[in-house]
């Protein structure tokens, strides 16, 4: 299907009809008004791609209408703290991910805890990011390229990243301080020209969302040494995750996106909107369409979210204070 029609498709947003009693439940309030889902980058991305599908089978599920408002800029900070600023009724939800965890440790002027000013409701889905190379690279595996950074010494590799403070930044930092190498970051101004850069060897090496590598990996343009997440991918079966590789037992960084409110929401109408969610991601059609766009659905509940980020950003943590990542 083709992404045109994806998001045709998705913006066509109705509110579905429930039987009183269970509208009633669903909403976790009486109010009557608009919901807005808050997306932190522009329309026609990725995210905005995500909001737009689900906030569509969401608005049925709630009885209400879901309206995706993007509010770009400060990677994504700018979009909480519109949620922030906002009422506590339900009518906010902040579609987030890693840079709401992260942006805050690498930039001290964003002053945003996810642990104490949101509550999770659910994480959505998953992306993989992939550690590539040109295919005339002499690397086949992670290892390869460790033991050739140990001979060649301090910067002898390169990294490319769309930008400092970035999760592919953070996904490099891992390989350097796991593997005591030294790979030099080359951070681009978002990641539009890596790939072909890549191909080029205008750069040795690079971090990339599964999605954008998959038409060059299948062209053999380039070549996959590990996939960031918790489980190898489909699409890469022979391709090791981090975690199965020696000093990088049990480690994971997956991309991931969830919703969010504002801390103080009440408890009934943050669990009416999780069963929302967890209805909206179980429709076969919904999940094809995230399919046929690169997006692993990947559910979890609202308690259960928290407890996978807790983890998650205590590593980012250990990676940022350790390779001394800043955005100032």
């Amino acid at each position: 299907m083709q992404r045109r029609q994806l998001l045709n498709q998705a913006t066509a947003i109705a509110a579905g009809a429930l039987a009183p009693g269970m509208a009633a439940h669903a909403q976790g309030d009486s109010s009557n008004k608009p919901i807005s889902l808050i997306v932190g980058y522009s329309a026609g991305g990725s995210a905005d791609l995500v909001a737009r599908i689900v906030g569509a089978e969401l608005g049925k599920r709630l009885s209400r209408t879901v309206i995706v408002e993007n509010v770009a800029g400060a990677s994504g900070m700018l979009a909480a703290q519109r949620v922030l600023n906002g009422p506590t009724d339900g009518s906010l939800i902040y579609m987030g991910g890693t840079d709401t965890v992260v942006v805050p440790m690498v930039n001290p002027k964003v002053k945003l805890d996810w642990e104490n000013d949101l509550v999770p409701v659910g994480r959505m889905s998953t992306v993989p990011m992939i550690f590539a190379v040109p295919k005339a690279a002499p690397y086949t595996s992670l290892a390869d390229l460790i033991g050739a950074l140990r001979k060649g010494g301090k910067d002898s590799i390169n990294f490319a990243t769309p930008g400092i403070g970035t999760m592919q930044h953070l996904y490099g930092a891992l390989i350097n301080k796991q593997a005591q190498v030294s790979m030099l970051h080359v951070p681009y101004r978002g990641g539009t020209h890596i790939t072909n850069d890549l191909v080029g060897g205008q750069v040795d090496s690079a971090m990339l969302v599964l999605s954008t590598a998959m038409p060059f990996l299948k062209d053999g343009k380039i070549r996959a040494l590990s996939v960031s997440d918790t489980v190898r991918v489909p699409q890469l079966p022979d391709v090791k995750r981090i975690g199965e590789e020696d000093g990088f037992t049990g480690m994971a960084l997956p991309l991931w996106q969830g919703l969010f409110m504002k801390a103080g929401t009440p408890a009934a109408t943050v669990a009416a909107y999780d069963k929302a969610l967890k209805d909206t991601l179980a429709q076969p059609e919904l999940r094809q369409k995230l399919q046929d766009a690169g997006i692993t659905v990947a559910p979890l509940g609202g308690p259960e979210f928290k407890a996978f980020i807790k983890p998650q950003a205590a590593l980012y943590r250990d990676i940022v204070t350790t390779s001394k990542i800043t955005m100032e």
